[in-house]
């Protein structure tokens, strides 16, 4: 039986992105649709002549762009309280309100003298025959 080898493991050793790895996979005519799609040993080695014939080997792997990275945000452990702030249970702090917002909950600036408006309740929910969904 043939051995097979997935493309971002190629891909890592050509020292190429994943994506560069399935484009270049792709361009040979070798049918994969993700870069965790498998290969035979002998479609690897005419991606690696490719690269080779290219120049596009390089040592080491480049780091992904930012902007492609996917922020994970971050979760809060269950069953563990939060800090509070320093201050701001017992009163010996200054005393801070929190900055206005606007419809999209995005912070608005006020004019001076002007009172921050306050928060919206949320809306209701309404079912199909337009009455209020239970809560």
């Amino acid at each position: 039986m043939a051995k097979k080898i997935r493309v971002y493991e190629l891909g890592r050793e050509l020292g190429l992105t994943n994506k560069e790895a399935l484009d270049l996979c792709l361009s040979l005519g070798i049918g994969v649709k993700s870069h965790s799609s498998s290969i035979e040993d002998a479609q690897a080695d005419r991606v690696r002549r490719r690269a080779d014939a290219q120049g596009l080997r390089r040592p080491v792997q480049p780091e992904e762009p930012e902007d492609e990275k996917k922020a994970v945000p971050a979760r809060k452990a269950a069953g563990r309280p939060v800090p509070a702030r320093p201050g701001a249970a017992d009163g010996a702090g200054p005393a801070t309100k929190a900055p206005p917002t606007g419809t999209d909950g995005a912070a608005r600036p006020t004019e001076a003298g002007e009172e921050p408006a306050e928060p919206r309740p949320p809306s209701r929910l309404v079912s199909s025959r337009g009455t209020p969904a239970p809560p």
